[in-house]
């Protein structure tokens, strides 16, 4: 393992052989994304003004609370998918099942669009919520993609996973 975290391959995760799924340009569409996110926000903002109307219906600490517990969330649930999936380097590529991974099978999208949900309820940026609609359906074409990209590497063994794994929401366990 120490020799593999030298090794050049590993330097980028664009070049690992053992992480089998990502699409090759996820990274910025997610940034293009976001941006288009944040400018709709500031548009809804400083042109429109229906966020700032919006805002004096919740109380501002409320808003402030709320939308950051929803974002600290969702960083936490993206930070952690990123640790499990960087931490361990193999030779061939490996597919995780455990730990998040074992709830959701996409926990670090999950956790990107958990963040855009605490903006959103901090902001109450209906421009914001539109595009956060084309968002989700970006990330779920993001996850189909690299779905049939583990499939093509796993087999059977992704499709049994995929069965009992839900894409985005976890099942109520008992």
């Amino acid at each position: 393992m120490d020799d593999l975290r030298n090794d050049p391959r590993y330097k980028h995760h664009e070049s690992r052989p053992d992480l089998a799924g990502e699409h090759p340009k996820g990274d910025f569409y997610q940034a293009i994304a976001m941006l288009v996110f944040l400018a709709a926000i500031a548009f809804d903002y400083f042109y429109f003004g229906f966020g700032p109307r919006l805002n004096d219906q919740v109380n501002f600490w409320i808003r402030l609370v709320l939308g950051g517990a929803i974002a600290i969330f969702g960083g936490w649930l993206a930070l952690y998918g990123i640790k499990i999936v960087f931490s361990e380097f193999t030779e061939l590529p490996r597919m995780i099942t455990q730990d998040l991974f074992s709830f959701v099978r996409h926990p670090v999208y999950l956790g990107a669009m958990i963040i855009y949900v605490g903006a959103l309820a901090f902001t109450m940026s209906p421009l914001g919520l539109g595009v956060f609609i084309g968002v989700f359906f970006l990330y779920d074409w993001l996850a189909q993609d690299e779905e049939q990209r583990m499939e093509k590497i796993f087999g059977e063994a992704y499709l049994a996973y995929k069965s009992q794994v839900p894409r985005w929401l976890p099942r109520l366990r008992g």
